[in-house]
């Protein structure tokens, strides 16, 4: 029987361009009604869920950064991290370095002063209101509150965003957890060896005596996979990338359709 509702945001919870689904705000408020407790697993850091809690309504807690943190969204504060260490960060950096010398790198930290670093030749996928200070991955490094690590390749790498997963995944295998949340932006992102979204789940559920077979999943991208592939009730939305699907033991309509209402109204009525 579900007790928990994990859902990704972006691609999912939320429609396309980032507004929010007034459908699926009402069906949260439903759960809630009905006793389940739902919950926000997303690759975005805690720097851009501070909007969420009056986007959706749901004040509760939320996995940000694939799972590697816990954050209540009421008061925005970190409730544990799972953190990478210098010495696996600097070794990945370095080994992207020799796929690509001229790859470029930023780092999401647990802190509230600067949360974000970035090299002098990253693009941040999201516009930013300040541009971040420009380092270099020793600097970013330097102290053990890296949270995640993104690399973005230089123009001459001519792949597309599952490619470049694919070959980042077989160079970086042992070292850190590998993957993307888009796959129209060439960028992957690293946690921690054994930290992703399915792990991040699965270590709330275990705190708090939940099994796999309680907990309901529903996501759209790569980074989605191992939770719903660890959840007991896996999801996809339509516009789910195929590796998502190829997981999922049941689909539903896009975000745009708001596929996790219909996702929420099915646990309930069950």
């Amino acid at each position: 029987m579900t007790r928990l509702i994990a859902s990704d945001l972006d691609g999912t919870f939320l429609q396309t361009g980032g507004t929010v689904s007034p459908e699926n705000v009402a069906a949260i408020a439903r759960a809630h009604a009905s006793g389940l407790e739902t919950m926000f697993v997303t690759g975005r850091p805690s720097r851009w869920m501070r909007q969420i809690p009056d986007m959706t309504g749901h004040e509760g807690l939320a996995l940000v950064c694939n799972g590697a943190l816990l954050m209540d969204l009421k008061t925005q504060e970190t409730i544990y991290a799972d953190l990478m260490t210098s010495d696996s960060g600097l070794k990945a950096a370095r080994i992207l370095q020799e796929l690509d010398p001229d790859i470029s790198f930023a780092v999401e930290l647990d802190r509230h002063d600067v949360s974000f670093l970035v090299d002098d030749k990253y693009r941040p996928r999201w516009e930013v209101k300040t541009t971040p200070p420009a380092t270099d991955v020793e600097t970013m490094f330097g102290t053990e509150i890296v949270i995640k690590l993104l690399a973005r390749p230089s123009d001459r790498i001519q792949q597309n965003a599952d490619q470049f997963l694919i070959e980042a995944q077989g160079a970086l295998d042992g070292l850190v957890d590998v993957t993307h949340s888009n796959f129209l932006d060439l960028m992957i992102e690293m946690s921690a060896l054994g930290v992703n979204k399915g792990t991040g789940l699965e270590k709330y559920a275990t705190k708090n005596g939940m099994a796999a077979t309680d907990i309901a999943a529903v996501g759209d991208m790569p980074n989605d996979v191992p939770m719903i592939a660890w959840a007991g009730r896996g999801a996809a939305v339509d516009n789910a990338h195929d590796w998502v699907k190829e997981v999922a033991t049941e689909f539903l309509p896009s975000n745009d359709d708001h596929g996790v209402a219909v996702f929420i109204d099915r646990i309930i009525a069950s």
